[in-house]
């Protein structure tokens, strides 16, 4: 099932700020007034020396390893966490070459006390922006955040200048984005909306590049994937296959953009937010794809499961199905949160207020998963088993899952029942019978003869017999009592299937033979009747006194009835049974 949009916005809204408070907190070292100074960053002239030369030995190609310690001469609290190390390299390279184009650095005109008032190398006359180291909470001095602020603005109004005589080395090269911003014309390095002309354009150019590549991914692994499946003759759908291919796609797309940002020289503020933004697609992509092994593995097993004759395994495919992907929900939700910024430490405290009221909902969830277990250890019954619940839901198995129970009932509605229920309800299953009773009470008229009920009742006996269906022993054909219509016959069987549409065809069968026997026979079926005799005066007649018949009229009215039966049974033409459905 495809998960909403909105849902995907709602959770991006609320873990970006997350990841944005967390980033803007307080360091742990800022909380805890940690007395050892950052090595390197002892004054105003150590943290210039530090810089310097780590920007230096970066640009001499001796790896990235040195420009993150020049960044960390940088005071980047104030950018938010996923940007911080992109971003603090981009703005320790421009701020080399700031400082390049100012004046030569006299280390000796620096001060070197490890503590005393900010150190302002300069300030520029045309923005106002000054260049100043100042000692933080940890005792570490570090170009300020300001400082730090005001870094691309110096960078432009400064890059046309020449670079002072005397200073070494450039790191501009490692920069791909300082690099493709040389080759723009001057035209697209104004500052348009939010950042400038080259930039747009270069985001544009990207987001259509991934888009492509990302389609083109799936498009190439399709091909490869269906031949491997195919060749283990696992049976999984293309459909299956080409679900499980989309958000591959979208995380090969997201870590095209990952990889492409650092072109585009975005401003800290902006590259945090298509940082946390890209991030999270391809996190929920890794968790949409996880979604999609579970839905082809589980067909693979429902496949085999049909496959063997027990049913067990039919109930189990749909339980592991939901299991694993509330697994997945809960890691994917702690996996999400880690990628964006946001501690899984702090995700977890912060649930903690709502802990009271989020174990009380658990009961319910808690209850229903030992009803799961209560199905799959008890086995009440399984997948396509007719059932009643509780005296009141009634109809067949259609799915067990984590949560609920889903029944069809006859009138083809959906019944979700609670697992919980499954605890201490009565369970009746239809669907584990061997075979189906039938009984029914047999009403003949008044004026049928010993003789006929005789022939009758041992004709039903030789239908039950020879009918393909019907068990032949523990059947009752019986004159059962004088009802106030009718003579009654009880008549009872059973058919030795467990399928309904079987059954009832062989019921239908039954009763034909039955009517057909009672017209040979001249045995006419009793009806609600009431007669009303008249009888003029003069004494009453006499009562009809009953003689039993001996032995030989009453083999000889059982004949007549078994011969009459095996007649109509050969006149039948009853079809062979279908195969049974359980």
């Amino acid at each position: 099932m495809r998960p909403p949009r909105f849902l995907l916005l709602a959770l991006l809204m609320f873990v970006a700020p997350l990841a944005q408070a967390q980033a803007q907190g307080p360091t742990a070292a800022e909380e805890t007034g940690a007395s050892a100074v950052p090595k390197g960053l002892e004054s105003a002239r150590a943290t210039m020396r530090t810089f310097l030369t780590e920007a230096v030995a970066a640009a001499d190609g001796d790896g990235s390893a040195h420009l993150d310690a020049a960044a960390a001469c940088l005071d980047l609290s104030a950018i938010p966490a996923p940007s911080r190390v992109d971003s603090g390299r981009d703005l320790a390279i421009k701020l080399k070459e700031i400082l390049d184009r100012i004046r030569l650095v006299d280390y000796d005109t620096i001060p070197d006390a490890p503590d005393g008032s900010p150190y302002v190398f300069d300030r520029d006359e045309a923005t106002g922006l000054a260049i100043t180291i100042a000692r933080g909470k940890d005792g570490g001095w570090r170009f300020t955040t300001d400082t730090v602020a005001g870094i691309d603005d110096l960078f432009r109004s400064l890059e046309s200048r020449t670079k002072v005589a005397g200073v070494a080395g450039s790191p501009a090269n490692l920069s791909p984005s300082l690099w493709l911003r040389s080759k723009m014309p001057d035209a697209l390095k104004n500052v348009g909306f939010l950042m400038e002309h080259w930039q747009w354009l270069t985001l544009i150019v990207l987001i259509i590049l991934g888009t492509l590549i990302g389609r083109l991914a799936r498009i190439l692994l399709y091909g490869p994937v269906s031949r491997r499946l195919d060749k283990r003759d696992l049976g999984v759908p293309r459909e299956l296959v080409t679900r499980a291919l989309k958000p591959l796609g979208l995380i090969v797309m997201a870590i095209f953009w990952i990889v492409g940002l650092s072109w585009v020289g975005l401003n800290p503020d902006l590259q945090s937010f298509f940082v946390v933004i890209v991030k999270f697609l391809a996190a929920f992509g890794v968790v949409r794809f996880a979604f999609r092994i579970v839905d082809m593995i589980s067909h693979v097993l429902a496949r085999r499961a049909e496959a063997t004759e027990g049913r067990f395994d039919d109930l189990l495919v749909p339980l592991f199905r939901k299991s694993m992907k509330v697994v997945i929900t809960a890691i994917g939700v702690v996996f999400i949160a880690d990628v964006v910024g946001v501690s899984p430490a702090s995700l977890l405290a912060g649930l903690g207020l709502g802990g009271l009221a989020i174990a009380l909902a658990a009961q319910d969830m808690v209850k229903n998963f030992f009803g799961s277990l209560t199905v799959l250890l008890d086995r009440p019954f399984e997948v396509g088993d007719f059932v009643v619940i509780g005296g009141n839901t009634e109809g067949t198995v259609e799915e067990v899952g984590f949560r609920s129970t889903r029944i069809r009932t006859v009138e083809n509605s959906l019944i979700t029942l609670p697992n919980a229920n499954l605890i201490s309800a009565k369970v009746d299953n239809l669907g584990a019978r061997n075979w189906r009773r039938f009984k029914t009470t047999i009403g003949v008229t008044y004026d049928t003869s010993p003789e006929k009920l005789r022939a009758f009742t041992e004709g039903l006996r030789e239908l039950i017999k020879n009918h393909p269906l019907t068990k032949k022993e523990g059947y009752a054909v019986y004159f059962d009592g004088l009802g106030a219509t009718s003579l009654d016959i009880l008549f009872m069987t059973h058919f030795v299937t467990k399928s309904f549409d079987v059954a009832a065809k062989g019921k239908h069968d039954l009763l034909l033979s039955i009517v057909t026997l009672a017209s040979r026979l001249g045995v006419e079926f009793a009806f609600p009747t009431q007669t009303v005799i008249v009888q003029k005066g003069g004494d009453a007649p006499a009562s009809a006194t009953y003689a039993p018949a001996d032995a030989a009229r009453v083999e000889e009215d059982h004949r007549l009835g078994r011969e009459e039966a095996l007649r109509i049974l050969g006149e039948a033409t009853t079809p062979a049974p279908g195969p049974e459905t359980t």
